[in-house]
């Protein structure tokens, strides 16, 4: 408990905590990479699971964008964790939401891995691989739980 003591003191988690817009706008970042980050993973996912008949190729192009938001993400909900360590690290909702994110994770770099490895070879003519289909489906119930658990950590304990 000493580091969540240290990371709750220090100046960081001190602006996040109490100047009136810091953890507002912290907030409001924090829910744009998110969205930027699972919105991209989610077009990718929807198109391997049968949702439309369009080259997936052209998606590779939106890897930077997901690096940038997963960027934006991790750093602004540091800082959103920081201004309360002690209190989300206790919680049961923010530590399924972590197990939720790894997963969420590992699925979509498989996911992108997979798909942008042989895509070119059935995006432009039909139906994904049905392992393809999978990994798509499970990353999409990790990131709905992600983000759900996420949402969650403000009402629950």
């Amino acid at each position: 408990m000493d580091v969540l003591d240290w990371l709750f003191n220090t100046s960081l988690a001190e602006i996040v905590r109490s100047t009136t817009w810091a953890y507002p706008w912290v907030n409001a970042f924090h829910s744009v990479g998110m969205g930027f980050l699972v919105g991209v993973i989610f077009m990718v996912s929807f198109r391997v699971l049968g949702f439309g008949r369009f080259s997936i190729a052209p998606f590779q192009r939106f890897t930077i964008v997901i690096w940038i938001a997963f960027a934006l993400s991790l750093t602004t909900g540091f800082a959103l964790f920081a201004a309360n360590a002690p209190a989300f690290f206790s919680s049961p909702t923010f530590r399924i939401k972590v197990l939720l994110l790894v997963l969420a994770g590992v699925t979509a770099w498989m996911l992108w891995r997979n798909v942008f490895r042989d895509g070119a070879s059935w995006s432009a003519t039909g139906d994904a691989p049905r392992a393809h289909k999978i990994i798509a489906g499970v990353s999409v119930v990790f990131w709905l739980g992600a983000v759900f658990a996420g949402r969650m950590t403000a009402y629950l304990p």
